[in-house]
């Protein structure tokens, strides 16, 4: 059962529809995906009972709830011990309060043997910390998504720390950077992993490159000092997602941005810097590197192609980097990036009287002047990605941009 968001003239809320969802729900015994993109207030409650009492066969559950409803969503996880995916988003606060009160809720220590899958968005600090206490020994896949908030950050690595050695699939998303040394340490089975390409991330043991004969220089703020994304190889990661990136290449809102130069170079030169570290040494089996944003193929292709100088270079830097590791560097359809779709001129479905200076090139440039690069193939398919990440980005989806195969 999917409960989805419309728009009608009447209006309407999630409330509403309470009577009839709960008569509908006690005639479900079978029921075992069960998916609300509507936020819930004062409903979920009941839907929660409803849930336990008449759906104990339940598989997948997605909710939408504000904050201050974490201890009810505790007890309605604690009744279906059977889940293997749980999706939570976690609005604000309704109720302004400096903290929020669990209950009995909070010395409950769940136990839910048949979890694979977690997913939580939004205000989770507190559903945060309880489930590090939790017994969750099947989690294989943990995404974490914090949108464009940068205040109260919850514990991910407290939560990395209980669950993450039996994690194959890690998804963070997040602005305040976080630890990626140290995450990837307690995450030794990782084959999926992915962060926020503009995270400032220090150089490993900072302090031991300090130049004696310079003792003012600080190499954390030092470009010239190489960044590592691990303490030690990492043997099992062969996919990396990037989340980010919407200033790397000058296009979108990216291309208007003039007020703060400053702000924007040190994001691009993060980006520089993180996307350096995606090595060999650190991932010897990295197969596939994969920008998430859909947004940003978007502006791609309304720009075709990234802005001229220094922007267009940097996807040249990352495509010549990823092409010599025998590392595929994708969009977030999948698709090479920098293989976007065209019109159609001509037979052969590219203009072969036209020069393209914007990077996505035409036969001669393919043959004479980028002989490592595949030339744009198969445009009706590329269309087809394209329009479905379109749809994608239109239809606002609760779930995770892509699930990389395990």
């Amino acid at each position: 059962m999917h409960i989805t968001h419309f728009l009608s003239g009447r209006g309407g809320s999630m409330d509403d529809f309470e009577e009839p969802l709960l008569a509908v729900l006690s005639q479900t015994p079978n029921l075992e995906i069960f998916i609300i993109d509507w936020p819930m207030s004062t409903a979920f409650g009941a839907v929660a009972d409803t849930l336990a009492s008449c759906c104990q066969n339940l598989r997948t559950a997605h909710w939408h709830v504000p904050s201050e409803l974490v201890s009810k969503v505790i007890w309605a996880l604690e009744s279906l011990p059977s889940l293997v995916s749980v999706h939570l988003m976690f609005d604000e606060a309704v109720k302004e309060s400096d903290t929020i009160t669990l209950g009995s809720a909070e010395s409950v220590k769940l136990t839910l043997p048949n979890l694979q899958q977690l997913f939580l968005k939004g205000f989770c600090q507190d559903f945060m910390e309880q489930a590090s206490g939790w017994t969750l020994p099947m989690l294989r896949s943990f995404s974490f998504d914090f949108g464009p908030n940068r205040h109260d950050l919850p514990d991910v690595i407290g939560f990395l720390v209980q669950h993450g050695d039996t994690l194959l699939f890690l998804d963070l998303n997040c602005v305040p950077a976080l630890d990626v040394r140290t995450i990837l340490d307690l995450c030794p089975l990782l084959m999926t992993f992915c962060f926020n390409l503009d995270w400032k991330i220090l150089p490993a043991a900072a302090t031991d490159t300090q130049d004696p004969d310079n003792p003012n220089a600080n190499p954390e703020h030092d470009a010239t000092v190489p960044v590592s994304l691990t303490n030690r190889p990492h043997n099992y990661i062969q996919h990396i997602g990037l989340h980010g990136c919407m200033q790397a290449f000058g296009v979108g809102l990216a291309a208007y941005i003039s007020t703060d130069p400053l702000s924007t170079h040190l994001v691009q030169r993060n980006n520089d810097t993180n996307f350096r570290a995606l090595s060999r040494s650190s991932f010897p089996k990295l197969e596939r590197v994969r920008l998430l944003s859909p947004l940003l193929l978007q502006y791609l292709n309304d720009a075709n192609g990234p802005s001229e100088g220094e922007c267009f270079m940097r996807w040249e830097r990352w495509w010549d980097a990823c092409e010599s590791a025998g590392v595929r560097l994708e969009d977030c359809s999948a698709g090479l990036l920098g293989n976007l779709p065209q019109d159609p001129v001509g037979e052969e479905g590219y203009d072969e009287g036209e020069d393209d200076d914007d990077g996505y090139y035409t036969e001669e440039e393919e043959e004479e002047e980028v002989p490592t690069r595949r030339r744009v193939s198969n445009l009706s398919e590329l269309r087809e990605l394209l329009e479905e990440c379109r749809r994608m980005s239109a239809e606002a989806e609760q779930e995770p941009p892509f699930m990389f195969p395990y």
